[in-house]
């Protein structure tokens, strides 16, 4: 099996860092998920973290 670089592996736990961010949010929320949903969705999110942004920076606003 190949190595990683120094450079991906910092990527990736970058990537895990939000994804635990992410899910700590979601679970302060009133939101019910099972925890292999939200480690899944939390992962993607934060795989996706430029396409989420773009998509949230187009809002402008908060709604509560």
């Amino acid at each position: 099996m190949p190595g990683i670089s120094k450079t991906e592996a910092d990527r990736y736990d970058k990537m895990l860092d939000a994804a635990v961010r992410l899910a700590e949010l979601i679970e302060q929320s009133e939101i019910e998920i099972d925890e292999y949903a939200l480690e899944e969705l939390t992962i993607f999110l934060a795989t996706n973290a430029l396409t989420v942004r773009t998509i949230l920076s187009k809002t402008n606003r908060t709604w509560l």
